[in-house]
């Protein structure tokens, strides 16, 4: 089964730092988002760029690389981890984790 898709929301953001298509991202300061760095809370994903303007998916249903095996499925706290990953997070919003794959590392999550 695929989530991807699924009631997206993408808005428009300025960049700080190098922002790529595919990164997770946080918040830096007003209206403007740089790639999540381990511990950060994640806002989305970028979905798309031009010039210093990034798409950021920020809601809806994104595959996301996962360096957490213990995450499960349910609602979680989610932060981003090393290597544009995410992990299970204590603090921040709470994510609906769909599904797991512990063999390729990766999870679906609805923003």
């Amino acid at each position: 089964m695929n989530y991807n898709q699924i009631g997206d929301v993408t808005a428009t953001f300025r960049t700080s730092g190098n922002v790529l298509v595919g990164d997770l991202v946080s918040l830096k300061e007003n209206s403007t988002v740089q790639s999540a760095a381990a511990d950060e809370e994640i806002i989305g994903v970028c979905v798309s760029k031009n010039g210093i303007y990034a798409g950021v998916q920020v809601r809806g249903g994104v595959t996301v690389a996962c360096a957490d095996s213990a995450l499960k499925v349910g609602y979680r706290q989610l932060k981003a981890a090393a290597d544009n990953k995410i992990a299970l997070g204590t603090a921040g919003a709470y994510h609906l984790v769909v599904s797991v794959d512990t063999a390729a590392e990766t999870a679906m999550v609805l923003l």
